[in-house]
């Protein structure tokens, strides 16, 4: 069990995190009929998302405060263009 610690406490499960991510991203893309355009939907979702896996994997792995705030504040900068996009699409009534 301690090897399962060492590796969730050395930040390697935010990588994973981030590889999984990417490859639903990937695979919702070309499952599409427009692959650019569910990109471009899916995109800042994704990297917000993906700037909090890394804060938590930097946190995990004992970075500086720093980093983990830059990237913290890279996921709310993305989360706010995917909220301003979100407004701005025609509502599906969905």
């Amino acid at each position: 069990m301690s090897g399962l610690i060492d590796w969730l406490m050395a930040g390697w499960v935010g990588a994973l995190a981030l590889v999984v991510l990417w490859l639903e991203v990937a695979t919702l893309c070309l499952a599409a009929p427009q692959p650019r355009a569910r990109l471009a939907v899916l995109a800042p979702n994704a990297l917000a998302g993906s700037f909090l896996l890394a804060a938590v994997g930097l946190a995990l792995s004992g970075a500086g405060d720093v980093p983990i705030l830059a990237l913290m504040a890279g996921s709310l900068v993305a989360h706010g263009v995917d909220m301003l996009a979100r407004f701005r699409r025609p509502h599906s009534g969905a």
